[in-house]
């Protein structure tokens, strides 16, 4: 099986997976509902972060076969996930890092959503995006 093919059936394997409306339920409640307690703004964080390290290989990914306006918009969420998912990010004030990723998290998902035709052959563009682990970095 050649790269191509092989780079394809694992973007068609993560798209498969990314469910749409539990993300949308997820930013809306992270938006727009206030939560009471730290463990809920906690657990409401790193559902988010997770949506987001999903979202971001498959945005990158239609990146090249966007129209000029859409491709800045999204390289702009992409500098943004960036932001949101270093190591360095301040989380002391924890409502205020939820609206931030639930804002990334719309984002992308909005993104996917607008441009989520199969490409076939197009290799994930990845230099950007920070690893959910450290051992990819290395490589």
């Amino acid at each position: 099986m050649n790269a191509a093919i092989a780079t394809s059936a694992v973007e068609a394997d993560c798209t498969a997976d990314i469910d749409t409306a539990a993300i949308r339920q997820t930013c809306h409640r992270a938006l727009w509902y206030p939560t009471l307690s730290d463990s809920e703004l906690k657990r409401l964080i790193q559902e988010i972060e997770g949506y987001i390290r999903q979202l971001s290989p498959e945005v990158a990914a239609i990146v090249p076969r966007m129209q000029s306006g859409t491709r800045d918009v999204a390289l702009l969420t992409l500098r943004h996930v960036d932001q949101a998912l270093d190591p360095q990010a301040p989380s002391a004030n924890l409502p205020a890092r939820l609206h931030d990723l639930g804002v990334v998290a719309r984002a992308l998902l909005c993104l996917h959503e607008q441009c989520r035709e199969p490409m076939s052959g197009v290799v994930p563009i990845g230099g950007w995006l920070l690893s959910p682990t450290s051992d990819l970095l290395e490589a």
